[in-house]
């Protein structure tokens, strides 16, 4: 994995540890964002605007489509 994966990924795990209220140690790559993260549609909703405030792109990306914290991940950064 190259340096740019590494640091979005931890970037990320940061603003959603943030948003969730947990540790960044507790996000797993394969945790589901509904069901391990308990996140909601509007928790969701939420957590896509706070990345595209921090300049994430995240218009092209079909989130019904984007089930764990590793496909969120990837799919950022194929949009970056």
């Amino acid at each position: 994995m190259n340096k740019d994966y590494n640091e979005i990924k931890e970037s990320v795990k940061r603003l959603l540890s943030d948003s969730l209220g947990i540790e960044p140690e507790d996000i797993e790559d394969d945790f589901s964002l509904t069901e391990d993260l308990h996140m909601k549609a509007t928790d969701l909703t939420d957590f896509m605007q706070i990345l595209a405030q921090k300049n994430f792109d995240t218009e092209s990306i079909d989130f019904s489509e984007v089930e764990t914290f590793s496909e969120l991940i990837d799919a950022l950064t194929q949009n970056q």
